[in-house]
């Protein structure tokens, strides 16, 4: 599911964007969700809660309240790879929309074509490439579940509880140790004997990791300081691919 935040305190702005992102994917193979938002606070409070995740943000400069660059750079705490598109009626801000990674610029009135481009070329380079998936076998059902969509892994004997950014729980038969290998390099640690953590999804750390669901998942004493140095070393590895 492609989740899309559209973020403008125009009624009229949000109305013609969700015109236009209706139309693209009726012509496109994209299952999708649209949430609107009419100031920046509420979708930077949405990311701090742990309420939010989307795939890609839409972003208008002149919002009453906190402005658009100014939501972006706090955005940017929380979810550093996010791609963010601005719109304004001025071109002046195009420089500093880059200084915050911005993915894209869109002057208002919104051109189709520019934006449809622009589209295009993030489905491809970004939200295709991503859709790395772990197949869950449940009975003689299998299911596959985007990387990005788990929380954390917790093993119990020789059962795996599975649980996802959502809140569902699926309950599998299949090794730790297999799903870590499976899993390395994208973004999960292995911080317990029975334990792998999505650092994504990570809010705190201290003496265990502060998930976003409110969860504590916890550290092993042996090798602490090595887990911990990895999780800092990863935030820090995604916050050069977005320094503000």
């Amino acid at each position: 599911m492609l989740r899309i935040a559209i973020c403008d305190d125009q009624p009229s702005e949000r109305e013609l964007l969700g015109r236009f992102l209706r139309a693209y994917f009726a012509a496109h193979p994209y299952e999708y969700e649209l949430t609107e938002y009419a100031g920046g606070e509420p979708l930077v409070d949405d990311y701090e809660d742990g309420c939010a995740c989307f795939d890609l943000i839409f972003l208008d400069i002149f919002l009453d309240g906190i402005l658009g660059m100014e939501a972006a750079r706090s955005l940017r705490r929380f979810a550093p790879r996010v791609p963010i598109i601005f719109l304004t009626a001025s071109p002046d801000y195009a420089l500093e929309s880059y200084d915050v990674r911005a993915y894209g610029y869109l002057v208002k009135p919104l051109d189709a074509g520019r934006a449809g481009a622009l589209l295009e070329r993030f489905l491809r380079e970004e939200y295709d490439g991503r859709q790395k998936t772990l197949l869950l076998r449940e009975g003689g059902r299998g299911r596959r579940i985007a990387y990005r969509e788990i929380e954390c892994i917790e093993s119990r004997r020789n059962v795996l509880l599975v649980r996802l950014d959502n809140g569902e729980e699926h309950r599998v038969y299949a090794r730790l140790d297999d799903v870590e290998r499976e899993l390395e390099g994208h973004g999960f640690i292995r911080c317990h004997q029975s334990y792998i953590v999505n650092m994504d999804r990570v809010r705190t750390v201290e003496d265990d990791f502060l998930m976003a669901s409110g969860e504590r998942v916890p550290i092993r004493q042996r090798g602490a300081k090595t887990i911990r140095s990895a999780y800092f070393e990863y935030l820090l590895s995604q916050a050069e691919l977005t320094r503000i």
